[in-house]
């Protein structure tokens, strides 16, 4: 098996972090653990049985045949309360090991040792394979803080990112949970989340460790968008990971270009998922130089032997009990006589070698294609109005092409990234757009970012990458950068804002009129054309002349749908990139959350993104949205950040391509119950 050799690196070095998805649960035996669906199935009739009103029950069994997990299970906690809600919980989730339990995938993963796992499930089966494992929870700020320094291979910790079913106050299961752990980006400063140390902790452990997905169907909507609320917090800045999928259950181009995710395959669930995590705790750490500890009847888990303890090989003709192999190492520590052993003692064995595996290949960057008319135009705005915003959908190139002008400015340029952390101070705020400590207020941050200008000489950028973050803070930086702009000044300073998707839109109209956001120029970054396709595909090797009006038109010239097509494999004319495009899980997961966020905000009727998409689908005519000016209470505008409909040539919305008429098709008939 070809595995990773940055993966393996990072087992060796006990840097990677397993995250382990209900997969692993649902494997350890057929029908122990309910699968999502399964498990609100059940509170859907346990509200029946309660005699609760039937329109609630009809609207959580809605919820579920649309695949909108999250709203039915927060509609089931809300009518029944929080004592027989968690009642029902503990019955379907807390539950003994069986003794007949398949655990080879859950010893696999801890042979990798791992200082840290991390895991979205509620129940204890990964405690079953690693009793010495200490579990935590997002409410227990001690030992998150803690978690770093005193975690260890030898005692490590569990991290229950969306609660145990032992602590239910810390469960993670509606939308407004949702909201309470990750934050939407649109709360006033304070009111992000009450989990702000495990939102801390987690980003900075995206942006500086591996992780290694197992257990997670990618190609499920709700899982990735569960996955998405993590990785949006650092995305596109963290270090690779990985993920283990079965063969075939995903597109390869799905995980790369988006979530800076490289795929694994592994031939089936259960023992072969086991033998692929062997392979990789052999290819870091070598043959074990023992056997594993005795298996518990009970469970048959295996008792892990004491890590200080190497066992070697057995002395004499028999070998000695483990208790008793235990006994005479503690009696000889603690400096009481010893007795000498009938025979000397053998050699040390050798310590274990890596096992040398071929490296699997890494993913490709797509090829970059230059904007050179667009990047002159862009530079041009700057030179002579000075301050420039850039719009997009998500995904939609406007970071690549703010990395292209900032490269014409040379070293003098300075990056603003406002920490997209909940209820941070003034201080915290200002050090990380400084990256310096000593930089604690918004009055030295501006004095810092003057010196810095100066020092380096001639114009000066500021590029702000904006990712939501406390909004009062962004307010007043806003404010102190337009003081910093129009106070006379050795150099001149230009200031350029790529905020991508729907962020651009809520800071254009939400910040006040004293901001140095509120009059700058805006531009819409536009999608690919034809000839840009063309040269995107000639650079990878792919026949522009003969795919890019097929590609072009299935991808819409969206920036992202294209580098996921550039990352897969597969035939290039319209119809299978189309075919292939409709199964995304970015694609279904943004449907899914536009329309889940209507829900949550109360938006119905021509409010509502359904209704936009229904009218698109029936070939109506919807709001154009040039004159709409990125108002997100608009749905055009709402769909538009999300990549699902653009502006034609003639100015009217239209859905993006064919791939999200497909997509939205399946998904609206799935909420009405029709499929």
């Amino acid at each position: 098996m070809n595995l990773p050799r940055e993966l393996v690196e990072a087992v060796r070095r006990h840097q990677v972090v397993p995250f382990v998805g209900a997969g692993v649960s649902m494997g350890v035996k057929r029908g122990l653990f309910p699968s999502w669906k399964q498990l609100l199935e059940g509170l859907a009739e346990r509200l029946e049985q309660e005699a609760l009103p039937e329109p609630v029950v009809a609207e959580v069994r809605k919820c579920i045949a649309g695949g909108d997990f999250l709203t039915a299970a927060e509609l089931g906690f809300k009518e029944m309360g929080a004592f027989r809600f968690n009642r029902f919980l503990r019955e379907r989730l807390r539950v003994h090991p069986p003794a007949d339990a398949e655990l080879s995938v859950v010893r696999a993963l801890w042979g990798l040792r791992p200082e840290v796992m991390l895991t979205t499930n509620y129940d204890d089966v990964l405690l079953w394979g690693q009793e010495g494992a200490e579990p935590i929870s997002n409410d227990q700020d001690d030992e998150l803080h803690l978690m770093d320094a005193e975690a260890s291979p030898d005692a490590p910790r569990l991290w229950y990112l969306h609660g145990t079913i032992h602590r239910l106050s810390t469960l993670i299961l509606g939308g407004a949970d949702y909201a309470r752990l990750y934050g939407d980006g649109t709360q006033q400063h304070g009111r992000y989340s009450h989990y702000t140390n495990a939102l801390v902790r987690l980003r900075e452990w995206i942006r500086a460790r591996p992780f290694l997905y197992v257990g997670f169907s990618f190609s499920d909507p709700y899982v990735l968008k569960q996955i998405e609320h993590v990785l949006g917090i650092t995305k596109g800045r963290h270090v690779p990971s990985f993920a283990l999928m079965k063969k075939g259950s995903i597109e390869r181009g799905a995980l790369w270009p988006r979530y800076n995710i490289q795929l694994i395959e592994y031939e089936d669930h259960g023992p072969p998922l086991a033998a692929c995590l062997n392979a990789l705790s052999r290819a870091a750490f070598g043959e074990p130089s023992a056997p594993p500890g005795k298996v518990r009847p009970a469970t048959g888990i295996p008792a892990p032997a004491p890590a200080s303890i190497n066992r070697g090989p057995a002395m004499g003709p028999a070998a000695a009990s483990d208790d008793a192999s235990v006994l005479e190492l503690l009696t000889f520590r603690s400096g009481e006589p010893r007795a000498s052993p009938a025979q000397p003692a053998p050699a040390a064995p050798p310590r274990p070698t890596p096992v040398p595996l071929e490296s699997a290949p890494i993913p490709l960057d797509p090829p970059h294609v230059p904007r050179e008319a667009l990047e002159h135009v862009y530079t041009h705005i700057l030179r002579h109005r000075h301050r420039l915003v850039l719009f997009a959908p998500e995904d939609g190139g406007e970071e690549s092409i703010a990395r292209r002008v900032a490269r014409q400015y040379g070293e003098r340029v300075s990056w603003l990234e406002p920490p997209n952390v909940p209820d941070c101070t003034e201080a915290d705020y200002c050090r990380a757009l400084a990256e310096d400590n000593r930089v604690t207020s918004f009055d030295a941050l501006v004095e810092h970012l003057r010196q810095r200008a100066e020092g380096l000489g001639r114009e000066h950028l500021f590029v702000l990458r904006y990712e939501w973050g406390p909004l009062g803070h962004l307010d007043t930086l806003g404010k102190h950068l337009r003081r910093l702009m129009e106070a006379p000044s050795k150099v001149e300073l230009h200031l350029l804002v790529a905020g991508g998707g729907a962020r651009g839109g809520w800071l254009l109209h939400n910040v006040s009129k004293s901001s140095v956001f509120s009059d700058a120029v805006k531009r819409e970054v536009p999608d690919f054309t034809v000839d840009e396709v063309w040269q995107l595909l000639d650079a990878a090797n792919l026949d522009g002349e003969r795919w890019a009006r097929d590609v072009h038109e299935a991808t819409g010239g969206h920036p992202g749908l294209l580098e996921e097509i550039l990352a897969g494999a597969g035939a290039l004319d319209r119809k299978s990139v189309t075919e292939r495009l409709a199964r995304s899980p970015w694609l279904r997961g943004a449907l899914q959350e536009r329309l889940r966020e209507d829900e949550r905000n109360g938006a119905s009727g021509k409010r509502s993104c359904r209704f936009v998409l229904e009218e698109l689908l029936a070939g109506r005519p919807v709001n154009a949205l040039e004159p709409l000016d990125y108002h997100l209470e608009q749905p055009e505008v709402r769909l538009y950040f999300a990549g699902l409909v653009r502006g034609d040539e003639e100015g009217r919305t239209v859905l993006r391509c064919r791939a999200v008429e497909l997509a939205a098709r399946d998904e609206l008939a799935r909420r009405d119950g029709r499929s």
